[in-house]
């Protein structure tokens, strides 16, 4: 009896050695973003493009998912038990996405397009780089991205391990901007969760813009997606912060995947109560009141991932909208009902135009 304890003494002493090896591995090659990062910037003798008051702005914002989480998925994080699906899927899914972005780009015209959750070499869709792929396929934009989630080896779900991933949000534009930054949001999860966790940020593209006075003034388009699964005040944080950064901008768009419903959006029930994921409400008091949020109320951007989707029974809730500063006035907003074929998102596109 003392020979067999002292065995699994061992035994433990072995597992706990080698979980606190890896955690220090993981530690040391640990991906730590600045607060601040420049993407890109103007080379000197370099121009970019102007736009004018008065200009209309065609918007495109889509949570692809990293093609991996289409009709046929669910997910481990919303109650689900998977991570991943086949590899054949994935590159249909990233297919069928790149074709749909090819007949906003032409038929549409849209002059921007923004993504989440693009991936560049992750286990989870099969290490394709999807930027590269969806880069090739649209020609004429400038594109850009902000990484938002770099971990070595992500052990969850142990059944079935996400593994490496390396993703993030991207901004195409047929205007070369000014300058691209990244902007990491505040807080985040709490060692040794981070390690495996994702580091939130707000992608921004500055382009000039002359007003009708002949001033030049600055043009944000951000990129957002922010905090889902928050344990404390992630997402409170992270508005907050967006406040601060869009306060006494003219000039902005801020569109993506806000994990919130926006203000005046009544959820359902299965919506708010859901267990593994719960919306935050946005308070419209929180936002500078000269600010406009714009979102089509007819037509769910999301569905829950705790079963592959069923239109009779998945839950589905809005979380994909545009928030806009003073200078620019919404003309349209659609919600464009894909069916969730290829992503847990449906894209939404938007018409704006710089007032004058």
């Amino acid at each position: 009896m003392k020979r067999l304890f002292r065995i699994l003494i061992r035994i433990v002493g072995v597992l706990v050695l080698g979980l606190l090896l890896f955690i220090a591995v993981m530690w040391a090659r640990e991906w730590r973003p600045a607060p601040v990062e420049t993407v890109y910037a103007l080379s000197p003798g370099e121009t970019c493009d102007t736009l004018s008051a008065g200009d209309t702005l065609r918007i495109v914002s889509w949570n692809i998912g990293y093609a991996g989480l289409g009709d046929d998925m669910d997910f481990f994080y919303d109650g689900g038990t998977r991570m991943r699906t086949t590899e054949a899927r994935t590159r249909e899914n990233l297919s069928g996405i790149i074709s749909f972005l090819q007949r906003e780009a032409t038929a549409k015209k849209a002059d921007i397009i923004l993504l989440q959750e693009v991936d560049f070499d992750s286990r989870r869709s099969y290490g394709m780089n999807e930027y590269d792929s969806i880069r090739a396929a649209l020609t004429g934009y400038f594109g850009w991205w902000g990484y938002n989630y770099v971990s070595g080896f992500v052990p969850i779900p142990l059944t079935s391990p996400m593994g490496r991933v390396e993703s993030g949000v991207v901004i195409l534009t047929r205007w070369k901007p000014e300058e691209v930054t990244r902007y990491s949001y505040p807080g985040g999860f709490a060692f040794p969760v981070r390690l495996f966790n994702l580091k939130r940020c707000l992608l921004s593209a500055a382009i000039p813009v002359r007003d009708t006075a002949g001033n030049v003034r600055t043009l944000y388009v951000n990129n957002t997606h922010n905090t889902a699964y928050d344990t404390g005040n992630m997402r409170s944080g992270e508005l907050a912060f967006l406040s601060s950064f869009l306060a006494g901008k003219r000039y902005s768009v801020t569109m993506g995947d806000w994990n919130c419903n926006p203000p005046g959006y009544t959820p359902s029930r299965a919506a708010v109560e859901d267990r593994h994921f719960s919306p935050l409400q946005i308070d419209r008091r929180d936002f500078p009141p000269d600010m406009t949020f714009v979102y089509d109320p007819t037509t769910p951007s999301t569905r829950y991932g705790y079963e592959p989707y069923d239109p009779a029974t998945t839950t589905t809730t809005l979380l994909d909208f545009a928030l806009c500063g003073p200078g620019i006035e919404p003309v349209a907003f659609e919600t464009i009902d894909l069916g969730f074929k290829k992503s847990d998102h449906n894209p939404v596109a938007a018409t704006f135009v710089i007032r004058r």
